[in-house]
């Protein structure tokens, strides 16, 4: 398999599990929010021998590697295709990031339970979905976990979750809410986050993006490499 599509997906993996998790028949099942259903490798067939011994809820989204050509298999029947997100990546570089005067990141503390719960508001607002707050203070209490805002002139106008493991950074949960788009704002918070990375000694980010998103990321020099499904029953 592809290294950048390996280490992309044990950084998603490895952040879904830090999110909460059990084992059930040779897969994994979210314990809540994000209602994942998956084998670690993603690789579609032994994801789909283990889904032979377990049932998927109307609230859960099985997740498997699409194929290399691009075409999704065909699947048993009873699932359908909910979405599909590209797999991207950046070889951070010692390239200068051009940030917005006025603009800067806030990390939350991992005990700050004011600040994971307006995280948790503005980025369900913004991807217009519940989220729990649960998983995400177990992230902000895991080392490598970091939730933060990116912050205009002092105001908070959008989310941002990070997920390092060793020398590969994650990004997730990039957020605006509707009253701050059209701004720029995502594209500002990736240029922070880019410049974290260089600063903390991060050599490949890595993230998903939805469809809306590519042409953002594509912008910013994040290569595309392979794409995953999420299924649902």
């Amino acid at each position: 398999m592809n290294p950048f599509i390996t280490k992309n997906c044990m950084n998603l993996t490895a952040l879904w599990h830090c999110y909460g998790a059990k084992k059930e028949n040779d897969l994994w099942f979210s314990t809540d929010w994000p209602h994942r259903v998956w084998r670690d490798s993603l690789a579609k067939t032994v994801t789909l021998h283990g889904l032979q011994k377990s049932q998927l809820n109307p609230k859960q989204q099985l997740v498997m590697l699409d194929s290399c050509n691009g075409q999704r298999d065909q699947l048993p029947e009873g699932l359908k295709a909910d979405v599909s997100l590209t797999l991207m990546h950046l070889l951070v570089s010692e390239s200068c990031q051009s940030l917005r005067p006025g603009s800067d990141l806030e990390w939350l503390a991992r005990d700050d339970e004011l600040g994971i719960q307006a995280f948790v508001e503005m980025c369900s607002e913004g991807f217009g979905y519940p989220m729990d707050i649960a998983p995400l203070q177990r992230c902000a209490e895991k080392a490598g976990g970091k939730l933060g805002f990116l912050r205009s002139s002092g105001e908070r106008v959008a989310t941002v979750l990070l997920f390092q493991q060793g020398s590969t950074l994650g990004v997730y949960q990039v957020a605006v809410p509707n009253i701050h788009r059209g701004k720029g704002y995502a594209s500002e918070v990736m240029r922070h986050c880019i410049l974290w990375a260089q600063e903390h000694e991060v050599e490949l980010i890595t993230l998903q993006a939805s469809e809306m998103g590519l042409s953002l990321y594509r912008r910013l020099g994040f290569q595309e490499v392979g794409s995953i499904t999420l299924w649902r029953k």
